[in-house]
C-alpha cells in the first residue's frame, strides 16, 4: 500500500491535479490480480503497518486463502473504513 507523504514529489503532483491516487479498495483488488498471477513458488508477505489488513501465504498452495481473504475485504469492509483505517494512522 502506498503512502503519499506531505514532502514528497508525488504529493506535490496530486496538488497540480497530475496524479490521483487510487481507492483503498482499488489497491487490494491490485493485489488479487498478483496474486493470482505469480505463477513461481514465493512467499507472499503484505504486513506493513499501512495495510489495514495483513497478509502472509506460501504461493502457490495458499493462493485460495490468500484470495478468498481479500474478497472479503473488498465486500466486507469496504471503502470507508479502509480509508479511515489509513487516514487514522497516527505515524502516516
Amino acid at each position: 500500500m502506498l503512502t503519499i507523504y506531505p514532502e514528497s514529489e508525488l504529493y506535490q503532483d496530486i496538488l497540480r491535479g497530475a496524479w490521483v491516487e487510487e481507492s483503498e479498495v482499488e489497491k487490494y483488488k491490485e493485489v488479487k490480480v498478483l496474486i493470482e498471477n505469480l505463477n513461481i513458488p514465493v512467499t507472499f508477505a503484505a504486513l506493513g503497518a499501512s495495510n489495514a489488513f495483513q497478509l502472509y501465504g506460501i504461493l502457490p498452495q495458499d493462493r485460495d486463502k490468500l484470495l478468498t481473504t481479500i474478497d472479503k475485504i473488498i465486500s466486507d469492509v469496504g471503502e470507508d473504513i479502509l480509508r479511515g483505517y489509513r487516514k487514522n494512522l497516527p505515524h502516516l
